[in-house]
């Protein structure tokens, strides 16, 4: 047991150095570990009851959870070994997704059912609405200029609003319009800005695809799932998709696929795409998932996702980051930075024994 400590507090300390490019052929374990939760729901501080949004701060390496249930922000360390969790914002309802601001003391909440996008400054009493009322708001993020973007699903819209003019404009989809055409969303949820185009990525969720908004378009482009919206579980489609990931320089999108528990890869301009978490049926096992709603990456490439029912975090560890045979779409993408192919080497052996480790104890 002290010996799991020890290479835990090697690993973690790690991720505060520069990252690793991550090939778009990368594979991640099977099997999850769960760093965060207990399998079931509770109210302890390493312990979660149906937690719904997720965001790593990436200066700081921390976790910030929206742990709905029990009307609670928890902030856990990535810089050491995951274990409890500090509650630093609380008596919240309906939360529903998290961003976190580059500065790490300014949270933003979307609260679905109380209709609107709450600000919060971390170990506040109190959050303050921000912008107009969101109807069934279920996803938040922010664009590089702080203006504020909210899935307004009861409208079936996503919205801007300008912190600078205090105004909100509709950036995607037609208020009260729901439908499977270009123009037009049907209750989205999570959605991502890139930073380097203003590109808007929405969850469609009951759509049963991702549909990308370049800047200023009147139409969104179906970019994963079926334009048509039918859902299904093959590689060609998504079933209730909660929340998109992008690689910004790549394009490359992970998406959660909520109700096919599990997790898919999208390459630009491809057909289908590619599990490389879950899929192995609805279930609390390491290798499975339930209704999972948010992921994201450590500086190392691995896998982290919100299990929501499941009352977890698992992380998926970066097991084969060989870059791919040329072609158009085979290519090595940076999540950040570079980090040097002996240390990443290291890394993964002390990885494996991390894995290894766990499923002895």
């Amino acid at each position: 047991m002290i010996l799991i400590y020890i290479i835990f507090g090697l690993y973690y300390s790690s991720l505060s150095i520069q990252a690793v490019h991550v090939s778009s052929c990368a594979k991640w374990n099977t099997t999850g570990i769960t760093v965060i939760g207990t399998n079931s729901p509770g109210n302890a501080s390493n312990q979660l009851y149906l937690p719904q949004g997720m965001f790593l701060h990436r200066e700081t390496n921390t976790l910030y959870i929206a742990d709905t249930n029990n009307r609670r922000i928890q902030m856990f360390s990535l810089n050491s070994a995951p274990s409890m969790g500090v509650t630093v914002a609380s008596n919240i309802d309906s939360m529903s997704a998290i961003y976190v601001d580059d500065d790490g003391l300014t949270m933003y909440v979307a609260l679905q059912y109380e209709n609107r996008v709450e600000k919060w400054i971390k170990n506040a009493l109190n959050g303050e609405q921000t912008g107009d009322q969101c109807k069934q708001c279920t996803g938040v993020w922010l664009d590089k200029e702080k203006n504020i973007y909210m899935t307004e699903s009861g409208t079936h819209s996503i919205l801007k609003w300008s912190p600078t003019t205090n105004t909100k404009t509709t950036v995607a989809g037609r208020t009260d319009e729901l439908g499977q055409t270009a123009d037009k969303l049907y209750f989205p949820r999570g959605i991502y800005i890139n930073r380097l185009n203003d590109a808007l990525y929405v969850a469609d969720m009951m759509n049963n695809r991702i549909q990308k908004w370049n800047r200023n378009s009147q139409e969104g482009i179906t970019i994963a799932g079926s334009k048509d919206g039918i859902s299904g579980d093959d590689n060609s489609k998504l079933a209730s998709p909660s929340y998109v990931w992008v690689d910004e320089e790549s394009d490359i999108i992970y998406i959660a696929d909520s109700d096919n528990n599990r997790i898919q890869r999208w390459l630009p301009n491809q057909l289908t795409g590619t599990t490389i978490a879950g899929g192995a049926g609805r279930g609390n096992a390491d290798n499975q998932l339930s209704v999972p709603n948010s992921l994201t990456f450590d500086n190392l490439g691995n896998l982290y996702v919100c299990d929501g029912k499941n009352h977890r975090v698992q992380m998926f560890l970066l097991i084969d980051n060989q870059t791919c045979p040329t072609s158009p779409t085979s290519h090595s993408h940076a999540l950040f930075t570079k980090i040097p192919t002996i240390t990443l080497n290291i890394l993964m052996f002390l990885s494996w024994i991390i894995l290894t480790n766990s499923k002895l104890n």
